[in-house]
């Protein structure tokens, strides 16, 4: 079976790790189709760079704007399943270095599944070999031995394979939620078509700082805008999963969380505390539209 695979890459401002990730990509056993690099409007010299490439299966889309992780992902899925005949989209972030074998590991999967599966995560690791971005497994779940599978509720776009069929069905995902849990929505929604799964064998590196759960309370000021995102998206998530038990569990964590910054006598707290409550706020009317594929539809 010739299983046809296009890569995508979404960018912003890391050229140093842009250039290891495709490399990385370019290196597979199981060679790409095409690679889509989406360039988020990067002001370090990102195009420049990525126009002096000369692999005939690197396509680039520089942005006039930046459409956040989330935009860029639609769009890399849009223009994976429409500008070429790949029967899967392969996603990931601009910090992530897949070992030399791990899409031929991914789509051994795939054909084992014989197509029928909402999408295939990898084995995500940080530097010093810690697991990272630990997707969630269904409730009641057990390793199938035979092939390295373990089957999900929900995945991450750090490094994910995603078929044709059940993008057709299910959507793409959504490009309003700019960054943070646009990935775990989208998952969530592809578990629909068919059962997800991460192959234990397909590994990739990681290459995120601290690779911990993101945290108004600690992270740097200039991120601190992210949040209004962040809070919003969480909200949104947890309403449209788990209806008024959701409603509650979040606006009870995001409760103690303005307590812990109105109480932490930290830098800004009052920016951080509006930051909250307008995130917050948004997500309780936060109502974005799932779109199908259409073809020729860029930005």
């Amino acid at each position: 079976m010739n299983t046809q695979v296009t890569a995508v890459i979404v960018t912003y401002n890391r050229l140093t790790l842009l250039k290891e990730s495709i490399a990385a990509v370019l290196a597979q056993t199981y060679s790409v189709t095409k690679l889509l690099v989406i360039n988020n409007n990067s002001t370090d010299k990102t195009a420049d760079y990525l126009a002096g490439l000369a692999d005939s299966r690197l396509q680039v889309v520089n942005l006039s704007k930046n459409l956040g992780g989330s935009g860029g992902f639609t769009l890399g899925l849009q223009r994976g399943f429409n500008d070429t005949t790949s029967d899967l989209v392969w996603l990931m972030d601009d910090d992530t270095i897949p070992d030399t074998n791990a899409l031929a590991k991914l789509v051994a999967a795939a054909e084992s599944l014989n197509g029928q599966f909402g999408f295939l995560s990898s084995n995500v690791r940080l530097m010093d070999g810690t697991p990272n971005n630990v997707p969630e497994t269904v409730k009641s779940w057990s390793a199938k031995s035979a092939n390295g599978l373990i089957q999900l509720a929900s995945g991450s776009f750090v490094s994910l394979l995603v078929p044709r069929a059940a993008v057709a069905v299910v959507g793409l995902s959504i490009p309003e939620f700019f960054i943070w849990f646009d990935d775990i929505e989208f998952t969530r929604r592809l578990t629909h078509f068919a059962p997800a799964y991460m192959v234990l064998a397909a590994n990739v590196l990681h290459k995120t700082k601290g690779g911990r759960e993101p945290d108004i309370l600690t992270d740097n000021a200039g991120r601190l805008p992210l949040y209004y995102y962040y809070f919003r998206n969480k909200y949104y998530l947890e309403r449209v999963t788990d209806g008024r038990k959701g409603v509650f569990k979040e606006s009870y964590r995001n409760f103690v969380k303005l307590l812990q910054v109105l109480f932490s006598k930290q830098p800004q707290r009052w920016r951080k505390i509006s930051i909250i409550i307008r995130g917050w706020s948004a997500g309780k009317h936060f109502q974005p539209k799932v779109r199908k594929i259409k073809s020729n539809e860029v930005n």
